[in-house]
């Protein structure tokens, strides 16, 4: 049976205005399918609805209301290809938010801490998040994100824990001169290598990581780590490589 709606209800239904509506039917995008006997209120059906979920979809997307009118034609997409564009879009605005939550999280976690370095911290913070999304693409971080889920708090925490001892061994062994390819670091080059097994470590992510960092050093701030130690490491770790696979 089809169902009917007065302006107020419909209004009410899809959480818009009456005025909202009224202004669309004045554009002539979305016009009563039909008027109730005796006092000509206005009707709308069903296909009224999904009209107005189109115009209201199309306004998510960006569109001005006079750019929509064309696509509410005969040649308009399917409703099930405009839902589909809606969930891509919500998917990627899901992720934003994943990624802000995550973000916050890390700041609370400071900010409970407390001490005289937080404001550094949340600065830093802020201009590595943005530059993250201007080297890396959305699927790659989708991939670091997934494998820290998989980690979990508790992994995470036993990985970072992991991660500085190794690094302040790495770094204890560029200052003393070690040959990266050496015998003193193959070992915790292998550990290096075994920690991040799992972790998201394509060549094009390496080289864009490499580029990101020479491009702004002062992401490295506050990491542990600097350039020359990062080349250090990318010896060290290739060597090991090689020795395992001969």
């Amino acid at each position: 049976m089809a169902n009917e709606y007065t302006v107020g209800e419909l209004a009410r239904r899809s959480g818009i205005t009456v005025r909202a509506l009224h202004h669309y039917e004045k554009l002539g995008l979305l016009r009563p399918s039909g008027r109730s006997e005796g006092n000509n209120y206005r009707r709308y059906g069903d296909a009224d609805v999904q009209t107005l979920h189109r115009i209201l979809a199309y306004q998510q997307m960006g569109l001005a209301l006079k750019d929509i009118a064309p696509l509410l034609g005969s040649e308009a997409p399917p409703l099930a290809e405009l839902l589909a564009r809606q969930i891509t879009q919500a998917e990627a605005e899901l992720g934003r938010q994943q990624k802000l939550l995550a973000m916050l999280r890390r700041v609370h976690a400071r900010a409970s801490a407390g001490g005289p370095e937080l404001t550094d911290h949340l600065l830093a913070l802020m201009t590595a998040r943005r530059s993250y999304e201007r080297w890396f693409s959305e699927e790659e971080l989708e991939q670091v994100r997934q494998a820290q889920e998989a980690l979990g708090e508790a992994g995470i925490a036993r990985f970072r824990a992991a991660y500085q001892a190794l690094l302040d061994a790495m770094r204890k062994l560029a200052g003393q001169g070690a040959d990266p390819a050496g015998p003193a670091v193959r070992p915790v080059a292998l550990q290096w290598i075994e920690l991040t097994r799992g972790m998201p470590d394509s060549e094009e992510m390496r080289r864009k990581g490499r580029a990101m960092f020479a491009a702004e050093p002062e992401l490295l701030k506050g990491s542990g780590f600097t350039l020359e130690l990062l080349d250090f490491l990318d010896k060290a770790v290739e060597a090991a490589r090689k020795e395992t696979q001969a």
